[in-house]
């Protein structure tokens, strides 16, 4: 294969510019120790020398003033960045300086020299968090406080039946909704049915547990607490609805103690709901669990979690369940396809922990949401994880998705990934001078 064949058009930060030469420079450290009295020196090995890479290209047509401010942009941006070299390929780069040169003489086009040095990592031994199993933990926190707010505020015994009523018209409409949520479940048939039954029966059985506020937080909470298994990927969203639907206000009537105290139980059985739910969508983010087939043709259930490697597998039997057929839950990390996608599910998370934090009175409450808030902000997305990065990429001309791929990653198979995230009209025409998203790979 000619060098032409491996040919790629240079770009940085997804800003095409065109090449003329590259330079670059290899070797490696060495310190010089000459002694007194000595005639020989002694030359000491420090490992490899960074990999410094120098392109000088150009910049050319009615718009290369508009392609000029973004390629100094990409390069005053800071951190690492992805370069699509000519002849090396992709890799990931440090720009350490760009020089631009225009002249009246060459009118609609600009000389650049760029300077690029390997991006590379921290390697010395620092401390970490295990801030994974902190959001368990604290989620953890979070739902104990909840409870115990709950059978603080909430009674029906002494009052008239309307408030017992209501209550319990209110808890069976949670139950329908989450009967019937309009989110697929996941592949585990046998936890969206148990999942399924659970809601069923506390919308069932709303009268009788109003009446028993500690069997009615612990059936409420475990109903929430078994999304996670019940929708697998569509457990975030689950989860964030469920918060959504559950107002901190309350529009009837106060006038009387009995419906002050009618307002109380709805406001608490909000409240927990949306204090356990945010607690929930927490360990959603960094838990994902999916259904896999075991070689003997019993079904397990795979947990994707972000639990430190090498933590003990766990195995439950599931309610309803033969001894024959286990479930097995297996521990490791949640990948999201981007960092941005990453940050979307933090950002998500930390406004609803933060409008809860801003509406609890219960100061437990308020120190467990604090906590958590930190936690999340710690692990998503989880530091150990080098995560692509979306980024702004501009053909020049139109051109079909296959080779636009193929430009990009030198992989025309990824030309679906792109048709995907950009859902253009054919993606046999991908429009000339339009941006697209595309993944800058960690």
């Amino acid at each position: 294969m000619g060098w032409r064949d491996n040919y790629r058009a240079a770009s940085f930060r997804g800003v095409p510019f065109f090449v003329e030469s590259a330079d670059s420079t290899h070797g490696r450290r060495q310190a010089v120790h000459e002694h007194a009295q000595r005639d020989v020196p002694y030359t000491e090995d420090l490992g490899r020398k960074a990999r410094e890479f120098s392109v000088s290209g150009y910049l050319i047509g009615l718009e290369y003033q508009t392609q000029r401010d973004e390629l100094i942009k990409a390069c005053e941006t800071a951190g690492p960045g992805v370069l699509v070299h000519p002849y090396r390929g992709e890799m990931t780069v440090e720009c350490r300086g760009l020089g631009v040169s225009e002249s009246t003489n060459d009118g609609g086009m600009c000389l650049v020299k760029l300077t690029f040095l390997e991006a590379g990592e921290a390697s010395y031994p620092s401390a970490k968090t295990d801030t994974v199993n902190a959001i368990s933990s604290k989620g953890n926190a979070v739902t104990d406080a909840a409870e115990r707010g709950f059978v603080s505020d909430f009674l029906t015994t002494g009052f008239p039946a309307y408030v017992a009523q209501s209550a319990a018209e209110g808890l069976a409409e949670l139950g329908e909704f989450m009967a019937a949520p309009g989110l697929s479940f996941s592949d585990d048939l046998q936890a969206a049915s148990d999942f399924y039954q659970q809601a069923k029966g506390l919308a069932s059985d709303a009268f009788s547990l109003v009446q028993q506020p500690l069997q009615m937080v612990s059936r409420i909470t475990g109903l929430i607490g078994s999304i996670r298994s019940a929708f697998g990927s569509n457990a975030f969203s689950m989860l964030t609805s469920l918060f959504d639907r559950s107002p901190s206000s309350y529009s009837g009537s106060t006038t009387t103690p009995s419906r002050q105290q009618q307002a109380t139980n709805a406001l608490a059985v909000n409240a927990l709901v949306r204090q356990v739910a945010v607690a929930e969508a927490s360990k959603a983010a960094v838990v994902t669990q999916t259904t896999v087939t075991a070689a003997s043709g019993l079904t397990q259930t795979a947990g994707t979690s972000t639990q430190t490697a090498g933590a003990p597998t766990q195995t439950s039997i599931t309610p309803g369940r033969t001894a024959s057929t286990p479930t097995q839950t297996f521990s490791t990390p949640t990948v999201y396809d981007s960092y941005q996608a990453a940050i979307k599910v933090r950002e998500e998370l930390v406004d609803r922990i933060d409008t809860e934090s801003e509406a609890t009175p219960n100061d437990q409450v308020y120190v467990a949401l604090s906590d958590l808030r930190t936690s999340v902000v710690q692990a998503v997305p989880n530091p150990e994880q080098d995560l692509a990065r979306i980024v702004q990429y501009v053909p020049r001309e139109t051109l079909p998705s296959l080779l636009v791929a193929y430009q990009i990653y030198g992989d025309a198979g990824r030309a679906d990934e792109i048709t995907k995230r950009n859902e253009p009209r054919h993606p046999g025409f991908l429009m000339g001078g339009n941006q697209l998203e595309v993944l800058a790979d960690g």
